[in-house]
């Protein structure tokens, strides 16, 4: 499938991810600045869905038609994003290879919890260890028999037949920080460059840009196939790890807006996806004609080569400011009252509720951080942070995510993941600070197998007892899923071959 066109639409599969582990080499020192981010949907998710040479209808307009209804003021205001997206000639720059393969999944859900959650008080406690290990925490029963898991998931203990839990990742991070699993999470890589600093710079592609290439930038109805809940400057306000870099600005995120933090709060479209008020699509349709008409007389060669890609941009952005479709995707509104109140009152809840509506309107990548307010960094007083605020509304909203999706008959096509783990001892602060070395994750659907635990730990938690799990391996299983090779390789601008990840292969153990 070409870049920019509409995924087709899949058997239902999907993927869903919880992540609790990021980052690499340059591939270039000039693809941080190829890509700026994007702000609406006209300058992103509408942006490079038709390839070059593409025309529009076009007409001329006599000069009473021209002075009539268009307001010249109004006019550039509405025009705005589109003269954005009009000026970036990199949109459109690289193309997609088809994958490799028939695909299991057809949607991926990253459940990001940024900061670190702690495996001993969720998918790997230890009951038997010392006080200043095991925590205050009990572990309770699950539908597995030889499975255990944190007091504070009985949702999840319930629908362990539903998910896989790894609990032997680990991952190559020396400096025991965030950056690095950042950096992995986002773009598949570990390291960067000689002399640069993971807080400052990122050099590749984001995982959900690379997907967006690969499998097309947008759905059949115009949303974007890469989609960051709330939004994607929460992962590190100075660095873009989920910008799209040399694969152009159109596989950037699209950022779905504030999310309501009660189940009956009215849900608010994202910027970008609704006209003003004194824009009827009347009127919108008369702007699109004129700005035809200005394009067609307007016929110099230079002027001729350019208007036919940017007016491709401007046709798909018309079309996605009237298409129903795409508003109805993110619109909780929509939503039965008992289906909100199911997913929870909260931010996480109503965050992951609108991954599942994206997922069923066929998205590919979603990335789902509800990290803003109550972050996963519990280097102080660990356990009242997760019995109030972090682990009951995760267990309501993940555990109905996968019941909702089995429901729908879309659990065996997405896939649910979910920056790395904590250490085993408890610091005088009451908390637990990093600890790359080992961490747990959750992985279900998108065709795996369901209810095994892989891998262990040490009866501290600290150290790995068996099948170590190299963090690509879990993107080589998202990629193997969706039907794409994580080994191959994409060309940038300069037509130089970069892999889109390292060499990994997929988890066989998963694999069903």
């Amino acid at each position: 499938m070409r870049m920019g066109s509409p995924r087709s639409r899949l058997p239902s599969r999907a993927l869903a991810t919880n992540y609790s582990a990021g980052y690499h080499d340059s591939v270039d020192a000039q693809h941080d600045k190829l890509a700026a981010p994007a702000t609406s949907a006209i300058g992103s998710a509408a942006a490079c869905c038709y390839s070059k040479g593409s025309t529009n209808p076009r007409r001329f307009f006599s000069m009473a038609q021209l002075r009539s209804g268009v307001p010249r003021r109004s006019f550039l205001r509405s025009q705005l994003a589109l003269g954005a997206a009009s000026h970036r000639p990199d949109l459109c720059a690289a193309t997609s290879a088809s994958p490799c393969r028939s695909p299991l999944a057809r949607s991926v859900i990253i459940w990001l919890q940024e900061g670190g959650m702690s495996q001993l008080e969720s998918w790997d406690p230890k009951p038997a260890g010392s006080a200043e290990i095991r925590g205050i925490f009990k572990s309770i029963a699950t539908t597995q028999a030889v499975f255990r898991i944190g007091e504070h998931m009985p949702r999840l203990a319930r629908k362990t037949a539903l998910y896989n839990v790894v609990r032997s990742v680990t991952m190559d991070n020396t400096r025991r920080d965030h950056s690095p699993g950042l950096h992995w999470l986002s773009t598949a890589y570990d390291h960067q460059a000689a002399g640069v600093s993971l807080e400052k710079v990122n050099r590749s592609p984001s995982v959900g840009a690379v997907l967006a290439h690969q499998l097309g930038t947008t759905t059949a109805d115009g949303l974007s196939n890469f989609v960051a809940i709330p939004n994607a400057r929460q992962l590190g306000n100075r660095v873009r790890y989920t910008g799209a870099l040399h694969l152009g600005a159109a596989c950037d995120a699209f950022d779905a807006g504030p999310i309501p933090a009660t189940a009956t709060g009215k849900d608010r479209l994202p910027q970008g996806l609704t006209l003003p008020a004194d824009i009827a699509p009347a009127r919108l349709r008369q702007r699109r004609l004129l700005l035809a008409a200005f394009a067609e007389r307007d016929s110099s060669p230079h002027r001729e080569a350019t208007n036919n890609d940017f007016g491709a941009f401007q046709v798909k952005s018309h079309e996605i400011l009237a298409s129903r479709g795409v508003r109805y995707a993110f619109d909780l509104n929509q939503e039965p009252p008992h289906v909100r109140e199911m997913y929870g009152a909260s931010a996480m809840g109503q965050g992951t509720l609108l991954a599942r509506r994206l997922v069923e309107a066929g998205v590919s990548y979603v990335l789902a951080n509800h990290s803003e307010k109550h972050s996963w960094d519990t280097h102080n007083d660990n356990f009242n942070k997760l019995t109030n605020t972090l682990l009951p509304p995760m267990d309501q909203a993940v555990s109905a995510l996968l019941g909702d999706l089995q429901q729908r008959g879309m659990l065996d096509e997405v896939l649910v993941l979910g920056e790395m783990g904590r250490t085993p001892r408890i610091n005088k602060h009451r908390g637990r600070d990093h600890w790359p070395d080992l961490f747990s994750l959750l992985i279900a659907g998108g065709g795996l197998t369901r209810g095994r635990v892989l891998g262990s730990s040490s009866r501290h938690s600290g150290t790995l007892l068996e099948r170590p799990v190299h963090h690509h391996e879990i993107l080589a299983t998202i990629n193997h899923q969706l039907g794409i090779d994580p080994n191959q390789m994409v060309r940038h601008r300069r037509d130089r071959p970069v892999r889109i990840m390292p060499e990994a292969k997929p988890l066989h153990e998963l694999l069903a």
